[in-house]
């Protein structure tokens, strides 16, 4: 092509077609500039399909991250939901002298702690290509920036947690039949863990403590889900049901249904600690839910946007009693009740 067009070139310069050789030598550079804007554009694309290539196998990643980091976080509860029922039965005096001797664990029970470190680092990755993610992406991306807000916040109370841990083994290790093993040292500690009310306030400080720690870890817990959903939204057409179907191989609980008119004595025995839920709009409108306990009092009053999952934390505190029962109310524009749930633990709740 190239030897083609330098003969055309060479021929007409040397029978002095000025006009018709200044007509080619145009005709030329068009053809390069259009080869040159065929490249870029070749390239361009090619660029674009490289990088959707690596933002998928990102985003599969992620998909694996955020199933394992559910799974650890379901392991690290179960740890704090036994030592929150166990805070319980110390603060009712239920615990005997028979229960620490058979459970040689329960004379070190303030100083008991597990930790939660989740996989964030593909996450990162992807919040931090923020600005080269498709527009249609930018739900998984909300959703990924929450993430790492809760596990700020998540880190927060573990540090806490950790301090508190620190201040009651300061308090123990300062009495010297704490660290010593012979009989009379180890009667000293019974009676002190039986009877003294300083440990029962070093109890209770631990066990608000471990509260807010599950409720943080339940909440960041529950936006895996949020951000995994949005994944499963976006890149794959997920519908309702392969929604609850997905949580529901997870050991996701749906929310219990009941009517408007639920008489309060009807309400199931759901949770047992604070935990925070996930709630999916999948409608196309705003949907206005009220929260309520056991016993009937404000917990928390939010709106979702059509399309999104959101995370809400549970009551600020839990009781002796507990807060079993979390009502959740589906108002309409009016303030009318449309139907009524009962939250589960481990639970969600999609409305369409």
């Amino acid at each position: 092509m190239i030897k083609f067009l330098r003969k055309i070139r060479f021929e007409l310069i040397n029978k002095n077609m000025n006009t018709k050789y200044f007509k080619y030598a145009i005709g030329e550079i068009i053809l390069v500039v259009i080869g040159i804007l065929l490249a870029l554009q070749f390239n361009n694309w090619n660029e674009a399909r490289k990088r959707q290539l690596e933002l998928d196998k990102l985003l599969y990643d992620i998909e694996e991250d955020l199933i394992v980091n559910y799974k650890q976080a379901n392991a690290v509860l179960r740890f704090y939901k036994k030592q929150d029922s166990i805070a319980k039965r110390i603060a009712a005096k239920e615990l005997t002298e028979r229960d620490y001797r058979e459970n040689y664990g329960l004379n070190y029970f303030v100083a008991n702690w597990d930790y939660y470190v989740p996989n964030e680092k593909n996450v990162i990755q992807f919040v931090e290509a923020e600005k080269i993610v498709d527009l249609k992406y930018k739900p998984i991306l909300d959703a990924a920036k929450k993430l790492q807000l809760y596990r700020s916040i998540l880190d927060d109370t573990f540090s806490n947690l950790e301090q508190n841990i620190d201040e009651s083994v300061d308090i123990l290790t300062s009495r010297t039949w704490f660290v010593k093993n012979d009989s009379i040292s180890y009667r000293q500690r019974l009676d002190y863990m039986l009877e003294d009310p300083e440990y029962e306030v070093m109890v209770l400080k631990y066990w608000i403590m471990v509260q807010n720690h599950y409720d943080k870890i339940s909440r960041y817990r529950a936006q895996t889900m949020a951000t995994l959903a949005s994944i499963k939204m976006i890149r794959d057409n997920y519908d309702t049901f392969q929604l609850n179907a997905m949580f529901n191989s997870l050991g996701m609980q749906q929310y219990v249904v009941y009517k408007c008119d639920v008489n309060p004595s009807e309400l199931k025995h759901l949770r047992d600690l604070r935990s925070s839920a996930l709630y999916g709009n999948l409608s196309e409108v705003d949907i206005h839910l009220i929260l309520t306990n056991n016993k009937g009092q404000h917990v928390n009053d939010f709106r979702i946007p059509p399309k999104t999952f959101q995370t809400i934390p549970g009551s600020e505190y839990f009781g002796i009693d507990g807060d079993n029962n979390l009502l959740v109310n589906h108002i309409d524009n009016n303030g009318d009740c449309i139907t009524k749930y009962g939250g589960s633990d481990n639970g969600y709740l999609i409305i369409e």
